[in-house]
């Protein structure tokens, strides 16, 4: 049996149950249920999750973008202490410290507490990708010091992202509000370009997710704490990043 048909058993497995009780409240609740189920231990290792594939896993008719994979900015050391430091805000609880939470596509500027600006730029002569912020005034670049190389985005993506399992769900919830879900039909997707995730992003179809944070108490109180940086994408795109796809019900 290969990889392939071994986890396309695993769902039809999983499928044949009908509803499942979620083993996890909110939204990572049907992720961590779907990879209990076919036996995936939870981790953050670098490498696929189950059988050489990474799985993905969305309710039916939502909207919300999906992860493709989360980096810490490539360069320079401590980028993510820099950018907060220097362009995030106070917590409404916490004053004294700061984080910063945004997202932002190319060639567009979003708007981040009425002051700043952000976006990327995909500079394919230095094939880096730089994070950009802006005075929503003025529209004045002041700073894109930090971002990714591709050296760095390459790799993951294609270890993490070769073979793509991805995963929907009907939902429902009982009286009491507990989530139960019906894995009914899932999608593969193989060969992933990073080239077209380059084009991707230059469309505006890919986004990038800031999110960094702040030690709210204990010994590192204050230093930063990274809670996962990300690329992502809307599911009805993800076919556009790789050559084969399959559906499987």
């Amino acid at each position: 049996m290969t990889n392939k048909d071994l986890i396309i058993k695993k769902f039809h497995d999983v499928k044949k149950r009908g509803f499942v009780k979620s083993n996890r409240k909110n939204n990572t609740g049907i992720g961590k249920t779907f990879e209990d189920l076919i036996g995936v231990k939870e981790n953050n290792k670098k490498q696929p999750d189950f059988a050489g594939f990474e799985i993905k896993s969305q309710r039916d008719h939502t909207q919300s973008y999906l992860t493709l994979f989360t980096k810490s900015p490539s360069f320079p050391l401590g980028a993510n202490t820099y950018l907060k430091e220097n362009f995030g805000s106070p917590y409404e609880d916490n004053p004294k410290i700061k984080n910063l939470h945004t997202s932002l596509f190319t060639k567009k500027l979003n708007t981040y507490k009425g002051k700043y600006a952000f976006s990327l730029i995909n500079d394919q002569k230095t094939k880096r990708i730089y994070i950009a912020v802006y005075s929503i005034r003025t529209k004045k670049l002041l700073d894109k010091s930090c971002g990714y190389l591709y050296s760095d985005l390459e790799p993951i993506f294609k270890t993490k992202l070769n073979n793509l399992f991805y995963v929907n769900a009907e939902t429902k919830k009982d009286a009491k509000g507990t989530e139960y879900f019906f894995f009914n039909k899932a999608d593969i997707y193989e060969q992933p370009s990073f080239a077209k995730f380059l084009d991707l992003l230059d469309k505006g179809l890919i986004m990038f997710d800031i999110r960094i944070g702040s030690y709210k108490s204990g010994k590192n109180l204050g230093k930063t704490h990274d809670h996962g940086s990300c690329f992502r994408i809307m599911d009805k795109n993800l076919c556009k990043l790789y050559a084969k796809h399959s559906t499987i019900q």
